[in-house]
C-alpha cells in the first residue's frame, strides 16, 4: 500500500508539472498567438483616453496603454484623441484576458485598418502599460520608443530650471519607497511636481533646499510592482523631468 501510495504522489506531482507547462499556451498567454474572433460594435462615448463605451453599454479597456488620468495633463488631449471616432464602428480584438476587475473587456481598437492602441503611443498620449506577453507587445513597445525618441506628449522634456538638479537616489519596490536629491546649490521650488508609476499612482512631491535628500513612501498603498515598474516625474506643466523602469 505505501508503494502504491508514493506511485500516485508522484503520478500527481507529474501531471501538476505538465499542467504548468502548457496552461500558458492554453490561455494564449506564453505565445499571444491565440486568435479569438474579432468583435464589431459603435463607440458610443469616450470615458478617458483610454477607455469607451459601446452602443451596447459595455466598457472597454483599451490594452497595452494607459493614458493620464482625469484632470492631469495631456488627458484632454488624449481624451479628444479617440472622440473623432465617435459614432463610429470599430473593430475589437481581445488576447489571453478578457476582462478586468472591473468587468471592462480588455481589446486592441481598430478603425478603417487604423490600430488606435498603437497610434495612441505614437503620439506620446500614453505610456506603455502591462505588456508583457500581449500579442502585439514589441509593436506597441516600438510605438513607445518612436514617441520617446521625438520627445512628444508625455516624453516632452521640462525646461525648469531644476530639471537638471532633482534626481532618483533610490527606488525600494518592495519597502514601497523612493528617495530624490537636489543636487544643486540652490532651492528648488517644486509646487505640483509629480512622480506616478506606469499605471494611475500619483504622488506630488515638496520644495526642496540646496542639496537636500527627500524620501517618499506609498503610505501604506501597493504601488511599485517587484516584478518591474516605471516612475516617472513630471513638474506642474505634465513635462517630464526624469524617467527610470526596472524589470
Amino acid at each position: 500500500m505505501a508503494t502504491k501510495r508514493i506511485l500516485v504522489f508522484f503520478l500527481i506531482i507529474l501531471l501538476l508539472s505538465i499542467f504548468s507547462i502548457i496552461y500558458p499556451s492554453l490561455t494564449g498567454k506564453a505565445s499571444g498567438q491565440t486568435d479569438y474572433p474579432l468583435e464589431y460594435a459603435t463607440l458610443q462615448r469616450v470615458i478617458d483616453g483610454d477607455t469607451i463605451e459601446l452602443d451596447n453599454q459595455e466598457h472597454v479597456r483599451m490594452l497595452g496603454i494607459n493614458t493620464p488620468e482625469k484632470k492631469m495633463p495631456l488627458s484632454n488631449e488624449s481624451k479628444a484623441f479617440l472622440q473623432q471616432f465617435v459614432g463610429k464602428k470599430i473593430t475589437l480584438e481581445r488576447d489571453w484576458e478578457d476582462t478586468d476587475k472591473y468587468k471592462r473587456k480588455l481589446r486592441y481598437i481598430y478603425y478603417d485598418n487604423r490600430f488606435l492602441n498603437q497610434e495612441i503611443l505614437e503620439l506620446g498620449l500614453a505610456n506603455s502599460y502591462y505588456m508583457s506577453g500581449l500579442k502585439y507587445e514589441k509593436q506597441l513597445l516600438s510605438a513607445e520608443e518612436q514617441a520617446k525618441d521625438q520627445q512628444i506628449g508625455i516624453w516632452k522634456k521640462s525646461t525648469e530650471l531644476c530639471v537638471n538638479c532633482i534626481k532618483l537616489k533610490e527606488l525600494n519596490p518592495t519597502q514601497e519607497y523612493f528617495i530624490i536629491t537636489n543636487e544643486c546649490n540652490y532651492d528648488c521650488t517644486l509646487d505640483k511636481w509629480f512622480v506616478k508609476d506606469a499605471g494611475r499612482n500619483t504622488i506630488y512631491i515638496s520644495n526642496m533646499s540646496a542639496s537636500a535628500q527627500k524620501t517618499y513612501d506609498s503610505n501604506g498603498k501597493d504601488i511599485w510592482n517587484n516584478e518591474g515598474d516605471r516612475l516617472f516625474m513630471f513638474d506642474n506643466k505634465g513635462l517630464l523631468v526624469l524617467f527610470y523602469e526596472y524589470s
